[in-house]
């Protein structure tokens, strides 16, 4: 009661209205946090943890565990953790035999068997029963791709066909499909013979080989939807150990673009191992005088006459601009260093999203088309229990730390104590980025030194702390009548 003598009414209903708004405002936040949670873009403070500064910026950062997203343009590092995403999706949601066969078909375009994290995934091979092969064609520089074998009288396809490498294979015989049903493979026209010139019908064999290499070509691109082909042939047949129920219920969940796309391992490896614009080609002279062709990048210190870069790759310019930008940001003590700092940050983000955007984009729609597959049963176990990381506990943290002392705020219960907690919650987000002088500013249109919104705000809070505020309007009114009776009756 001597604090309601020194301190005027309207004070008092304007700290307790501080102390409720400040109280809200932390609530409000925790719950809009917690509901996040089980959507499809969960809350996480990664974002705001990569763009620390200031002295604590490495600790900020680290928690992150891939503060500059490098991780994901590793390609073990990614495969390595699809399959542990795969393994957790299926215990989580109890996959049945056939749901997992069109996991791995979609993740790796085998329904059995994995490929170490660093290989790359198994390539699918296609055959077909071809009589002969016609004289004019020549497979020879072609063998990393498409081989006959004269003996099993095979044609088979090892890889994906590239589209010059269909064109310059099928140019070896003479057939064009002409649409017309009584002669549907003709003879190529001569360049001068007239549009109304009679078709010819091509050679029988030629016609065997231009089929069997077109539908070979078509699987080769489409292994996933080949491989979904042969497990539904399989489920037909007795005693396949395949429920052609449940097969038929997952498969028919897949778009059409799923299932003539390559399984998402071989996509991810075309991007991180095969893309020139991506990982750069180097020239290695050999010992004929010429140059080996490989993908890589070797760095500029490391280039010679016998091994230089053809093209630079992206990840290697990434890399080098990132280790740029660390160099600058340690150097920077002057004005126009800090300057050029902060332009060469704006460039590390342009191009890592530029180069992560599309592994981002591949993973999310990998996770989306998981989820196509389960029944209504499996939906309702919700989403699996994220990895217990440093990143995943400092989220934790911040949105309970929210819920609870914003609530405890609000009704004024263990006031003083919550408030202290609070403040110093809100500290730990103002040294994420602190306003001092040499600390580059964050992003947005606020411009602070040494005061910013959180700093007020912690302020605000010791102010509370330090006032009984819970004692004039709260939970701790109650427990302090109890308290100070008893204190008064002895």
């Amino acid at each position: 009661m001597k604090d309601l003598k020194r301190i005027s009414g309207l004070a008092i209903l304007l700290i307790i209205v501080l102390r409720i708004s400040i109280g809200w405002q932390l609530l409000y936040e925790g719950m809009w946090k917690y509901d996040q949670m089980d959507g499809p873009n969960p809350w996480t403070s990664e974002g705001y943890l990569k763009n620390a500064q200031g002295p604590f910026r490495d600790h900020f950062r680290n928690m992150t565990g891939d503060p500059d997203d490098l991780n994901w343009l590793d390609y073990a590092k990614m495969s390595k953790k699809w399959y542990s995403w795969r393994d957790t999706f299926a215990s989580h949601y109890k996959l049945n035999d056939e749901q997992k066969k069109i996991l791995n078909i979609m993740l790796d375009g085998d329904a059995e068997k994995d490929s170490a994290p660093a290989e790359n995934p198994p390539q699918i091979t296609f055959s077909r029963t071809l009589a002969a092969l016609p004289e004019s064609v020549d497979l020879s520089r072609y063998k990393p791709t498409v081989v006959y074998d004269a003996k099993s009288k095979k044609l088979t396809v090892k890889q994906p066909v590239l589209p010059s490498e269909e064109t310059r294979i099928k140019a070896m015989v003479d057939v064009v499909v002409t649409g017309n049903d009584e002669i549907p493979y003709a003879k190529k026209k001569a360049a001068d013979a007239p549009e109304d010139a009679p078709l010819v019908p091509a050679d029988d064999s030629e016609i065997a080989f231009f089929r069997t290499f077109d539908a070979l070509v078509r699987y080769s691109r489409a292994p996933v939807e080949r491989q979904l082909g042969d497990l539904a042939a399989l489920s037909k047949k007795k005693d396949s150990g395949v429920d052609t129920e449940n097969f038929n219920y997952a498969a028919s969940r897949l778009s059409s673009t799923v299932k003539k796309a390559l399984p998402y391992r071989q996509r991810l490896a075309a991007s991180l191992q095969g893309d020139p614009e991506r990982t750069g080609v180097i020239g290695e002279l050999n010992e004929r005088g010429s140059f080996n062709i490989e993908m890589g990048t070797v760095t500029r210190q490391e280039e010679s006459a016998e091994k230089h870069n053809i093209k630079f790759g992206k990840i290697k310019e990434y890399k080098e601009l990132l280790a740029e930008y660390e160099a600058a940001l340690t150097q920077a003590s002057m004005s126009y260093q800090h300057d050029h700092a902060t332009m060469l940050a704006k460039k590390v983000a342009i191009m890592r999203a530029d180069l992560t955007g599309p592994i981002k984009a591949m993973e999310s729609e990998l996770m989306d088309n998981a989820m196509k597959i389960l029944t209504d049963e499996q939906l309702k176990l919700g989403a699996p229990a994220p990895a217990d990381t440093p990143l995943h506990r400092a989220d934790m943290a911040a949105m309970w730390g929210l819920l609870i002392l914003g609530s405890l705020l609000i009704v004024g219960f263990f006031t003083r104590f919550s408030a202290v907690m609070a403040a110093a919650m809100v500290l730990s987000f103002y040294l994420v980025i602190p306003p001092w002088p040499g600390v580059p500013p964050a992003p947005g249109p606020e411009h602070s030194l040494y005061i910013n919104k959180n700093m007020i705000e912690i302020i605000a809070l010791l102010c509370i702390a330090a006032l009984p505020t819970g004692t004039w309007f709260g939970i701790d009114a109650f427990f302090s009548s109890i308290f100070f009776k008893k204190k008064t009756d002895e």
